[in-house]
């Protein structure tokens, strides 16, 4: 019998389930027997995970005092219903919906940026993992801190298909096999994703701002303990079926210079700086085939001197921002159980 703790993941055969499960066997990362979790749908699915194939149980009838941590990816609704009752049972939670994100006593998560807070997650049985998109921002700002206290930073967003999930994929290519055909977009009133750019990316708030937008600058406050922090947001869905790009602009107390924040990037986990030269550079179709790192480019120092930097990120928001950022996250979560 393994002496090594348990692990659960509901959702495993969703996009972030599935990554979630090839990079745990990729890293190789230490655990004792491993469930998978899902509706009653896909009871009974075999999945092959680190050379074994595993059958996939339902949620509703396990119980989870088998087990050290259990992973959520399977949407707001299922953790808000489930992960207390595996709190109760004793399992530590990490949960990668927004469910918990903004509960001031639930530690929300960076692999790498926030380390610190782990005890915290540890002790409160319960953690959630930032949003991929704050993932991909934290990881190319939290090197630049070792310059200068950050004192504004901008985000223009990117979002590929898979942001809505698997969901989101098949509506764009099925709508982009209907217009390649001559047809309309969709039979209903659907928006058209399909060779289209559209600027309001969920709920459009009073202040104007969307519900994605607003994520993305809670977020980016709480990770970095910087309730102060001026960061704006605009978000635009792309017809692209896998990456998030985010175009950066950052200022510092200090002026951030080229040299010093290259410098920084190169030292720094999760990110891969691109050569200039590249027609398809930092390309989120490239970097799908690329491992879950995020590619940095087109970094530059304002024209006018104002000691402003502006850099262009890319990331597969499903393997980068969401998978690897959870399984960086089990292996110090399980180190301590």
């Amino acid at each position: 019998m393994s002496m090594e703790p348990g692990l659960a993941v509901v959702g495993a055969t969703g996009l972030v389930g599935d990554a979630l499960l090839e990079q745990l066997a990729q890293r190789k990362v230490p655990y004792g027997e491993l469930f998978l979790l899902a509706s009653e749908e896909s009871e009974g699915t075999s999945l092959r995970v680190g050379g074994r194939s595993l059958t996939v149980q339902r949620l509703d009838g396990f119980d989870f005092s088998r087990v050290a941590l259990v992973v959520f990816a399977a949407g707001a609704a299922v953790s808000q219903e489930w992960a207390p009752r595996a709190v109760d049972a004793g399992a530590m939670v990490l949960d990668l919906s927004p469910a918990f994100r903004y509960e001031p006593d639930v530690p929300l998560l960076v692999a790498g940026v926030n380390d610190e807070q782990i005890p915290a997650a540890r002790e409160r049985n319960l953690a959630a993992a930032a949003d991929a998109a704050t993932v991909q921002l934290m990881l190319a700002l939290k090197p630049l801190m070792a310059i200068s206290e950050l004192q504004r930073v901008t985000v223009t967003q990117l979002q590929a298909a898979s942001s809505s999930g698997r969901n989101g994929v098949e509506r764009l290519a099925r709508q982009s096999a209907r217009l390649l055909n001559g047809m309309d977009a969709s039979e209903g009133a659907e928006p058209q994703y399909a060779f289209n750019l559209v600027p309001t990316v969920g709920r459009l708030q009073d202040n104007g701002y969307t519900s994605e937008e607003l994520k993305l600058m809670l977020e980016a406050r709480r990770v970095l303990g910087r309730p102060d922090l001026a960061v704006d947001v605009s978000c635009v869905q792309v017809p692209v079926f896998h990456g998030l790009s985010q175009v950066v602009v950052v200022r510092g107390g200090l002026p951030i210079g080229l040299a010093q924040a290259q410098a920084c990037w190169d030292e720094a986990p999760g990110l891969a700086q691109d050569e200039g030269g590249e027609g398809d550079g930092a390309s989120p179709v490239r970097q799908v085939k690329e491992e879950p790192l995020v590619r940095l480019a087109r970094a530059r120092e304002d024209v006018d001197g104002q000691g402003e930097l502006s850099f262009w990120t890319v990331a597969d928001n499903i393997k980068a921002g969401a998978a690897r950022n959870a399984v960086l996250l089990v292996e110090q979560l399980l180190a301590g159980a």
